[in-house]
């Protein structure tokens, strides 16, 4: 791995800016050597890999054990049991876990509030970690409000529209205002846009061009068959029985494109009000109090490197890396972040993680003023 053989550092203590990420600081190739040795030592290092992308990552934890010779104990599932574990074990002071791959969620709600996460940035010591001219924008992006616990590795654009490529042409459909043509009433079947599995929806709401007048419309005029079961939504649409589905089922739609159905879970043109970024369970989180700090540090630095992210997105099948650096040709096109467009990346917007809560909620009051339940 090229940083291997670079210089390293160790974050030389700064004062924290709300809104703004500290930035680390770069030393000693000694440093970094008895780092790895610190490391070898402790023997092992304690993951959780949360999620349906993160668990398909179990199978490149492997290679961290071939360049270090450190054990990876990872464990897989819902991040809700294990956050219930770790809340648990730490009542009665035992410290099991050192770093957490996986949604931001849990850590928003749980983890941080209970200070069980520790600051991201004085832990980046490679220099292909800590330079952020190869990051994405130029930076090191965050999912949390103070920008230092949840750093995001990998994003994808974010999609909120399925068509059954017999029924619509993909060019028919070019912005979100083409899904208020009058055509489309009583045959869009959605999952609804104030649920959590469908918060792709409140970019929309925060876009100027879309906006709270958009969900009006389209929850008032459009006659919209809503379904809490997204297989079905997408199966719907597969089958024909609507030409398009909204919010929420376009993973279960791209299953059913591999079994041959004519269905696209995304469309192969930017919307005209833009594109966002999503972020998925594509995060990393360090632990306080971890069982073997050293081998946490290491790991944490690995999984960020560009050999790792490499390897991280061709297992994880439907995130890009953050990182420019990184050959994006190993997942399928809809997934790759493409520099000639320009993203929203709604999971850094402080905007977008503050008011997050509060636009579900109001989506939900207008789906119930329009007669949803």
């Amino acid at each position: 791995m090229p940083f291997l053989r670079a210089a390293v550092a160790v974050l030389v203590g700064s004062c924290f800016v709300p809104g703004v990420a500290p930035a680390a600081s770069p030393a000693s190739p000694s440093e970094w050597a008895a780092l790895v040795e610190a490391a070898k030592a402790e023997g092992k290092v304690e993951v959780i890999l949360s999620g349906q992308m993160p668990q398909k990552l179990r199978r490149v934890m492997p290679a961290f054990q071939k360049t270090f010779g450190i054990q990876v104990n990872f464990h897989t599932g819902g991040g809700r049991k294990h956050i219930e574990r770790v809340l648990a074990e730490r009542r009665v002071g035992r410290f099991t876990v050192d770093a957490w791959i996986g949604g931001a969620s849990g850590a928003l709600v749980s983890l941080i509030p209970n200070k069980i996460l520790v600051p991201l940035e004085p832990l980046l010591v490679a220099p292909e970690v800590v330079d952020r001219k190869l990051w994405y924008k130029g930076g090191h992006h965050y999912t949390d409000p103070e920008l230092r616990y949840i750093f995001t590795w990998g994003a994808s654009p974010s999609y909120n529209v399925t068509i059954n490529t017999k029924m619509v042409k993909p060019e028919e459909i070019r912005s979100y205002a083409d899904l208020l043509d009058p055509r489309w009433k009583g045959k869009i079947v959605s999952r609804s846009p104030g649920q959590g599995s469908a918060a792709g929806s409140v970019p929309m709401f925060l876009n100027p061009k879309i906006g709270e007048t958009w969900f009006r419309r389209w929850a008032k005029e459009m006659d919209v068959t809503l379904v809490t079961d997204a297989r079905q939504g997408a199966e719907w649409v597969a089958l024909g029985r609507f030409p398009i589905g909204m919010f929420g089922i376009n993973t279960q739609a791209v299953r059913l494109a591999k079994e041959g159905f004519p269905v696209q879970g995304w469309l192969p043109h930017p919307m005209a009000e833009g594109e966002v970024l999503s972020a998925s369970a594509a995060n990393i989180m360090a632990f306080d109090r971890p069982p073997n700090p050293n081998a946490m540090k290491l790991f944490v630095n690995w999984a960020l490197g560009r050999e790792a992210q490499g390897l991280f997105i061709k297992a994880g099948e439907t995130s890009d890396s953050l990182r420019k650096d990184v050959d994006n040709s190993v997942i399928k096109e809809q997934y790759r972040i493409l520099p000639d467009r320009t993203y929203l990346v709604s999971f850094t917007d402080p905007d977008y993680i503050n008011r997050k809560d509060e636009v579900m909620a109001r989506i939900r009051k207008i789906m119930e003023e329009a007669g949803y339940k």
